[in-house]
This record gives structure tokens, C-alpha cells and sequence, in this order.
């Protein structure tokens, strides 16, 4: 029962990860946008994302350690991180989720605060308008990278378990 605890962390965290993600993409943003007061949208805004942040970074973190926790229980040895099969999902997905970090942290540190903070200073509808589809654009590309990360680890555990 003790050998669940760390899967069962890293899925639940997958969980937390991704879930969200569809929230703020498919309800959440589009029902902020239909506030008509821009200081009250951005407020909105605001408090959705910070929150969605410390829960997105909380669970990226948590998907990491635990992520390398399941490596060391699985006792894997060098031969299989190099295996053809196992080993090429294998570099895919940390590639992906590399990838998914940097950008998240693009979008966390760098295109929303720019974006909020030009929402609160009531900048020009123009450039607030391209920010945004920049900032939807890699919120879409990080839900599909997320996407690509849970396929390759169903494609890892199938393979582990053809390879034991």
C-alpha cells in the first residue's frame, strides 16, 4: 500500500496541473471577459491567475519530485533509459515537460503581469488585444504540451510493463 502513495501523488498533482488549465481556457477567461467594468475585469483577472499560479507551480513541483521518486521506486536501471522503446518515450516527455516549464513560466513572470498590468492602466485596446492572443496562444500550446506528457507517460507505463 506504501508503494501507491507516490503515484498516487503524481497523478493527483497531473490532476491539479491539468484540470485547471481546461477551467481557465473553456469558462473561466471567457466569462471574465464578459465583465464590462475593464478595472473590475482585471481584478477578476488578477485573483484567478495568482491563485492559479501558486496551484499550477505548487503541482509542477510537486509532478517533478515525485515524478523522480517513481524512477527510484521502480529501481531502473541505465539499460532501460537507453532502451529504443522505453528510453525515446522517455527523453519525448521530459523534452515536453521542459518545454511546458519554460513556458509557463514565460506566460507566469512575463506576458500575464504584462497583460494585467496594461488591463489596470486601461492601455490600448490594440496592443492589449495581441497581448492576449499571445498569451492564448501559449496557454493553448502549454494544455496540448500537458496533453502530450500524460500520453507519453500511459505509453511509458505500457511499455514498463511489456519490458518486467
Amino acid at each position: 500500500m506504501g508503494d501507491a502513495v507516490n503515484p498516487w501523488l503524481h497523478i493527483l498533482a497531473a490532476t491539479v496541473w491539468i484540470g485547471p488549465q481546461f477551467f481557465l481556457f473553456i469558462a473561466a477567461v471567457p466569462a471574465v471577459r464578459t465583465i464590462d467594468d475593464a478595472r473590475q475585469r482585471a481584478e477578476v483577472m488578477r485573483i484567478i491567475t495568482t491563485r492559479f499560479g501558486y496551484l499550477g507551480w505548487g503541482a509542477l513541483i510537486v509532478l517533478v519530485v515525485t515524478g523522480i521518486g517513481n524512477m527510484y521506486e521502480h529501481d531502473l536501471d541505465t539499460d532501460i533509459l537507453f532502451d529504443l522503446n522505453w528510453g525515446t518515450i522517455f527523453e519525448v516527455k521530459m523534452s515536453l515537460l521542459i518545454a511546458t516549464v519554460l513556458l509557463t513560466a514565460v506566460h507566469s513572470f512575463l506576458i500575464g503581469p504584462r497583460m494585467l498590468r496594461m488591463q489596470e492602466s486601461a492601455a490600448g485596446e490594440t496592443q492589449l488585444a495581441s497581448l492576449r492572443r499571445v498569451s492564448m496562444m501559449v496557454s493553448g500550446v502549454v494544455l496540448l504540451l500537458s496533453l502530450a506528457i500524460l500520453f507519453c507517460a500511459a505509453l511509458l507505463d505500457t511499455s514498463f510493463a511489456l519490458e518486467s
